[in-house]
């Protein structure tokens, strides 16, 4: 047996050395990588708003819950005075009861022309009952006017959200009191702009029009590309605050915790297709080519993972220039 372990071992040479049929070959480059160092920062919204009480009366319908999407000038909350409904009653009769009024004297006014046509009614009376009318018609108006005052006060009632936006608070609940002024509901705006603020030290990182790349931990790591659009004069709570428009939107919490990956230099490194890359035993192999062959080279990773183009860096095993060809087996063992 012991025999054998030659023969073994001199065949797998001639195996690795042995010319294989011509896959794809792939001539090795430096390229120039940029190195990033995750900053951390945090999701905020673009805009905010609120949806405020105009009067003070009772919530009788509530139509968000936190975490609701509505749309510009849809109905959010219904807030009741109690008091405007007696008084557009009494208004309504008043107007009613004015009408008659002007009716009546329009048709005496109108029989005491005639009267005063044929010479037996004074003209002092025919001049006060045209005067008489016109007080009528001009307290009819001033009624109509105040009802469309208390009528457009009741629609005041009906509270709106102010753009399209997700609500993030509701501060009342059906049935209970509000006073005007008081607020209703708090939104977050959706137009696809988000704020992040990032620690200070980072502020002459960050300049408008330039592209970064988020990291969302929380959510599997996902990468986002966004282009800084405004950056704040003022730093608020030791933080640079800057709106971006993420490619795609994102959908995350406000105040949720995200990875700005920030450029810190850059390098040159050989970096290869992960498919031109197989491990055996635990080792990582690049066939190179050597005269008219190809053979198995060990190389040393950076990391097992592959990047976002599907490449991996090699650290050792490859020089530029070298020529490489894509296995045909790319069965990974150990």
């Amino acid at each position: 047996m012991a025999a054998t372990r030659p023969v073994i071992a001199a065949l797998a040479a001639f195996l690795a050395l042995a010319p294989l049929a011509a896959g794809e070959e792939l001539t090795i480059a430096e390229q120039i990588v940029v190195d990033y160092r995750p900053v951390v920062a945090r999701v905020e919204a673009g805009d905010t708003a609120t949806a405020r009480s105009r009067l003070q009366g009772v919530v009788t319908r509530l139509n968000i819950d936190e975490g609701s999407v509505v749309e510009a000038g849809d109905t959010v909350a219904v807030v009741r005075d109690e008091t405007l409904d007696p008084k557009l009653s009494a208004l309504a009769s008043r107007i009613e009861g004015l009408k008659s009024r002007i009716r009546q004297a329009e048709e005496d006014l109108e029989r005491a022309e005639a009267l005063f046509e044929d010479g037996f009614y004074p003209r002092a009376r025919l001049d006060e009952q045209r005067t008489g009318l016109e007080v009528l018609k001009r307290n009819l108006a001033s009624a109509e006017a105040e009802r469309n005052a208390l009528s457009a006060r009741k629609g005041e009632g009906v509270i709106r959200a102010p753009a399209d936006a997700r609500v993030t608070a509701v501060n009342t609940v059906e049935g209970s009191v509000v006073s005007p002024g008081e607020v209703i509901a708090s939104f977050a705006t959706l137009n696809g702009i988000v704020r992040l603020s990032l620690p200070e030290r980072h502020a002459g990182e960050v300049a408008e029009g330039e592209t970064v790349t988020l990291r969302l931990p929380t959510r599997g790591g996902d990468i986002r590309t966004a282009t800084i659009v405004k950056v704040y004069p003022e730093l608020r709570g030791g933080a640079v605050i800057a709106d971006a428009t993420v490619q795609g939107g994102l959908d995350a919490l406000v105040g949720e915790r995200v990875d700005v990956l920030a450029p810190v230099g850059e390098r040159r490194a050989i970096r290869v297709p992960q498919d031109y890359v197989r491990t055996r035993f635990g080792v990582d192999f690049v066939r190179v080519k050597v005269g008219d062959r190809f053979v198995d080279a060990p190389v040393a990773l950076a990391s097992p993972l592959a990047d976002a183009d599907g490449e991996l860096e090699i650290l050792s095993g490859l020089k530029p220039g070298d020529v490489i060809e894509r296995p045909k087996d790319m069965t990974h063992e150990g």
